[in-house]
This record gives C-alpha cells, sequence and structure tokens, in this order.
C-alpha cells in the first residue's frame, strides 16, 4: 500500500535560535576586572587606521559595547544602544562598538553598522589584546568605564533577549542604571551580569595541518550538514562558506555541537529512528569537528577544498503549478514585537484541485519566523480566533520544517473557489526589513487513492494560574474510522515545556507516538513517521502538555498573569496537529481530480 512521503528537506543548523544560556544570571567569575584600571590597546576603526583605545577618554564615562556581524541577539540590541548613546550623549557618556570576531572584515562591519544605523564609533579588536584583557565572551557584552579608566560594570545591556528567547520588554535595565549610578559616583547596584551573546572565537595562531584539516574533512562536514540554512537569504543569521567563516564561529558550533543543542531535534530519544525527517550529524563527523577546533583549527590546503556545493535558488518542490503571494508588503520594524499578521488571496478556482506539493516561502527569511497557510471555502466567514482547529492547516513554513511533497496516490484538496490566508509571525532583528511571502502548488491529474487530511487536537478553556511552574492541560480526540495517522506537529507558545501524544486504543492498549521533553518555541516542526500509526475506529487520541508560567521562565511575557488560549505569543495554545487519511475511504477517481494548471 502507498504512503505518505513528506519530504521535508531539513537543515541542522548551526544557527543561534537555540538558546546557549536560560537567561541572565550573576556573574561570580573572579576575572572580572570590576575595579581595575583597563589598561590602553590598539585597535582599528573603520578606515582601517590605528587608534588608541585611550582617545575616547574624553568625558565622565566610556561604555565599550561587543557587537558581532550576524548574532541576531547583538542585531536586536544595536537599536538600543544606539538610543542609550543619544540619550547620554549630553552628559559626558561616549559609546564605541567593538567587534572581535576573527572572520569579520572592516568593510562588512561597517556595512552592518550603516545597516543597523549605529552612528557611534565602531572599532575592530583585530588581535584582540581588548578582549584577552577584558575577558569578553560574547558578543552583546558591554563595560561602563569611569574617567579614571575603571571599570565598573560589566555584563548584559537589559534582559529583555536571550538567545532563543526574547520579553516584550525588559525587566532590568542594568546598562541604563549602571551609567546613571557611576555618573553620580556610586557605586552600581548590580555591577556584574552574564550577557548572552554569541561566543566570540578567540584567535589562534595556525597549526600545520596534521590529520584534520578543513581541506581534508571539515570543508565536507560542514557543506553536507549545516549549509542548508548557513548561507546568504536562508534562515539561519550567518554564512558558513568559507575556512573564515567556520573558524571564527567556532566557538559557538564547538559550544553547541558538543552539548547536543545541534543538530536542532526536539523528540524524545526513545524515538529515534522513528522518523523519516530526524536531523542527526554522524557520530564520526561530529568527533572530527570537534577534533579540529580543539586542535587550533588546521586550514589545510586550499587546492585541496571540496568545490563549492550548488544550491538551486528555485522552488524546493520544482516549479509551482500556481504561486499566490501575500498582495501588500509588511513592513518590519527594527525592534519590538510585531503581532500576527493576516492577508488573504483568493484562489478564483472553478474546481477543487489536488495538491501533491506545497512551499511556503518567506520574503524575508530573516524576519520570518513562521507562515502558516490557512483554507477559508467559499461562503464561509473567516475567523482568524478559530482558524486551524478541527480543518487544521494547508501548508506551513516554521524553522526546520519546510516544503511538503506527496507520495504517488496520496493529495490534499483544494476546494473550488476559496480563499487562501496567510498568518504571518514576524521576529525584529535590528534592521528595517521588507517582507512579501508566496506560496506555491503543484497540483496533479492523476487519481488520487487517498485525501490527506489536517486536524487540531486542541484545548481552548485552559487557565494557567499565575506563577504555575508546572501545569497541565489536556486535549482529546476520538477517531471515528480506521486511520493512518502520517505525522504529528505540537504546537504551544511560550510558556510551552513539552508535549506527548498517546493513542489509547479500544482494547485498552495504550500507544505513545511522540514525546517532546524539551518543547521550543523557536524551532516547530511536523514529525513524519516513517511507519504511519494504522489506528482503529474508536482510538482516543490524547495529548498532554506542561507549561511554565513563573517567573523562572525567562521568556515568560508576564509570570503574574493567569493565561488563556489566544493567538498572540503572550497568550497560549495548546494543539496538537496531525496529518492522516482515512484508508478504508473510497479512493478519488480522476474525473473528480482537477487537471494540472496550463
Amino acid at each position: 500500500m502507498n504512503t505518505l512521503v513528506v519530504d521535508r528537506i531539513g537543515c541542522w543548523t548551526l544557527c543561534l535560535i537555540i538558546a546557549l544560556s536560560a537567561g541572565p544570571s550573576v556573574d561570580a567569575s573572579p576575572k572580572d576586572r570590576i575595579g581595575e584600571k583597563l589598561e590602553d590597546v590598539t585597535l582599528t576603526d573603520m578606515d582601517g587606521k590605528s587608534i588608541q583605545l585611550s582617545k575616547f577618554f574624553e568625558g565622565d564615562l566610556l561604555v565599550i559595547a561587543y557587537s558581532g556581524r550576524g548574532c541576531p541577539i547583538a542585531q536586536r540590541y544595536a537599536p538600543r544602544l544606539q538610543k542609550l548613546s543619544d540619550a547620554f550623549a549630553s552628559k559626558g557618556v561616549s559609546f564605541i562598538g567593538i567587534n572581535a570576531n576573527p572572520q569579520d572584515s572592516l568593510s562588512e562591519i561597517a556595512d552592518e553598522a550603516r545597516q543597523l544605523s549605529i552612528k557611534f564609533p565602531m572599532l575592530q579588536d583585530g588581535k584582540q589584546a581588548l578582549t584577552r584583557q577584558l575577558d569578553a565572551k560574547t558578543s552583546t557584552v558591554v563595560f561602563v568605564v569611569d574617567k579614571h579608566q575603571v571599570i565598573r560594570y560589566r555584563g548584559m545591556i537589559d534582559d529583555q533577549y536571550a538567545l532563543g528567547s526574547s520579553r516584550s520588554a525588559p525587566k532590568y535595565k542594568y546598562l541604563d542604571r549602571a551609567i546613571k549610578a557611576v555618573l553620580k559616583g556610586k557605586t552600581p547596584h548590580v555591577e556584574r551580569t552574564v550577557a548572552p551573546g554569541c561566543l566570540i572565537t578567540r584567535a589562534q595562531t595556525q597549526l600545520d595541518a596534521g590529520l584534520v584539516s578543513y581541506s581534508s574533512h571539515i570543508a565536507r562536514i560542514v557543506q553536507d550538514n549545516c549549509q542548508t540554512c548557513h548561507r546568504p537569504k536562508q534562515i539561519a543569521p550567518f554564512p558558513l562558506e568559507t575556512y573564515e567563516d567556520v573558524s571564527g564561529w567556532s566557538a559557538m558550533i564547538h559550544s553547541v555541537v558538543e552539548g547536543g543543542r545541534m543538530p536542532p531535534w526536539n523528540a524524545d530519544h526513545e524515538f529515534d529512528g522513528a522518523f523519516v525527517n530526524q536531523r542527526s550529524m554522524p557520530k564520526k563527523d561530529k568527533e572530527l569537528l570537534l577534533a579540529w577546533i580543539d586542535q587550533g583549527m588546521p586550514r589545510g590546503d586550499p587546492a585541496q577544498d571540496p568545490p563549492e556545493k550548488k544550491w538551486s535558488k528555485k522552488w524546493r518542490i520544482g516549479k509551482p503549478d500556481k504561486i499566490y503571494s501575500m498582495q501588500e508588503t509588511f513592513a518590519v520594524p527594527k525592534e519590538g514585537v510585531v503581532e500576527y499578521q493576516y492577508f488573504s488571496v483568493k484562489t478564483k478556482f472553478k474546481k477543487d484541485k489536488w495538491i501533491v506539493g506545497m512551499e511556503a516561502r518567506p520574503g524575508s527569511a530573516e524576519v520570518v519566523h513562521h507562515i502558516l497557510a490557512f483554507v477559508q471555502e467559499e461562503g464561509s466567514r473567516p475567523n482568524t480566533q478559530a482558524i486551524g482547529l478541527d480543518d487544521g492547516f494547508l501548508c506551513a513554513t516554521v524553522p526546520g520544517d519546510i516544503p511538503s511533497i506527496y507520495a504517488k496516490g496520496y493529495a490534499k484538496r483544494l476546494p473550488a473557489g476559496s480563499t487562501l490566508w496567510f498568518q504571518m509571525h514576524y521576529t525584529t532583528n535590528g534592521k528595517v526589513k521588507r517582507d512579501k511571502s508566496s506560496l506555491g502548488l503543484i497540483f496533479t491529474d492523476k487519481p488520487v487513492e487517498r485525501e490527506v487530511f489536517t486536524r487540531g487536537i486542541y484545548n481552548l478553556k485552559f487557565k494557567i494560574p499565575p506563577g504555575e511552574p508546572n501545569h497541565e492541560v489536556r486535549a482529546e480526540y476520538t477517531l471515528d474510522a480506521d486511520t493512518e495517522v502520517l505525522s504529528l506537529y505540537p504546537h504551544m507558545h511560550l510558556r510551552g515545556k513539552d508535549f506527548t501524544y498517546i493513542a489509547h486504543l479500544p482494547d485498552g492498549s495504550e500507544q505513545k507516538l511522540l514525546s517532546v521533553s524539551r518543547y521550543d518555541y523557536n524551532w516547530q516542526e511536523s514529525y513524519v513517521l516513517k511507519k504511519p500509526a494504522l489506528l482503529p475506529k474508536g482510538t482516543r487520541l490524547e495529548c498532554i502538555a506542561h507549561y511554565d508560567n513563573s517567573a523562572m521562565n525567562f521568556a515568560n511575557p508576564d509570570p503574574k498573569a493567569e493565561v488563556v488560549f489566544g493567538e498572540q505569543t503572550w497568550d497560549e495554545m495548546m494543539i496538537g496537529y496531525m496529518d492522516y487519511v482515512i484508508p478504508d475511504a473510497p479512493p478519488i477517481n480522476s474525473a473528480q481530480a482537477s487537471a494540472r494548471m496550463d
């Protein structure tokens, strides 16, 4: 029997969407230099000229702000730094930006500063003399230095952003408070915090190529495992296309690979091998990559580099028969929280169409967190509050979960005269971006043996108490026919902790279909079963979710609020989507299946 094969063109990506740390914390390091005088060092300005750090100690206070090209959290904080610079300029406070990333050139640093509207001086610490003296570790760490060149504060700007998480507004404005305290001659109430940015790779003396080098081993590993996402205009925040790119990001790569955060795959280990789209890095490749970084990242012979990988700029599903695009371009602001946006487009087909391939493509991938495409049938009334519950969604693009291609004989129905709705979730990144996303569809003129359905198993009536760290919510749905479950897609928002699907069979037995013990709102995906789960009529499908509404959840918008179902990220959802077919349903004959578009 034919089964559905969904080609989730996956990438395991060394991207910084996955959190490196849970949030802010106090830095207890004895090497933080608080209270010590800063020694002078030589830096490089954007014209390539050498300049002394001491030149910038002309006022009452100097803020040294680290940055890194391509780091998403550094980009989001750039407008905040410029606002603080403007606000304190009249009070004798100067700001300078420092880039110590070995892979970033002067022209690249200057170009990103222009895109982020940074007006204070940007400097390169190419030899990392300042970085080593300060023991600066991340691309968002800031230092407040008084007029005597004594370090008075080090750490985060505020607590709004962390890697993989954010709040609608900061709770503690550490840098602002530290500046005000030092200007008054006082000690900041908090002198040190940990800045949760991207790790800064320490420059190292190049070693001769040994058994492991970039040319002989690492370039291929990166091509095979990283570049699907880590190339220009893709979902990852920076490219990994050259030796300079990979060695420059090596500290971050080592951390996320060794810690198991990459490749990003959130299903529990008991389901290893159960899903066709599981991302994994071969053990040998992982060991080689970590060993190469530990050995100083030998370059090898550039002439022995493998050929550059060619990436198609076309649709991943092939040439679509029909492309639907948002009718208007949406301007995504530099910073802040953007509510879900909805855009509609009419299909105008007079007969049903049968979809065998579909892909939602972001217009500006850097700021599109997800696209959900829904179908509104002709004559029905749109309700964005209830859209996609019983009738699921047509197509989704979220980090890690992109195009769908159905096997022979399987298809989704696009009703005649229907309207497509794009639900757009945007994430700001410090730059003004414009998005006009699209949906590409491939139709079939062949008989359709199985119609693919999507539905949600959901709970709309839950209430999560304020401060509750482990609130449980359940939902269930009983099958009214024998059913083949093809894929599972759990969905919650920022308070979501874990999600489990359990099938309670009519004979009293249970079958666990999926458990995600570490739910990540920033990396959602469908889990596509290698072998569809055939469940008999009367099976009760139960979804069990837990939520953390406590202050310990960094991403929690408001631990003091009672939380109910709602579409915005500061609300919550509890939906266990599934793709399925009814195997005993009569096949759809060719007369019913609409012809391919001309």
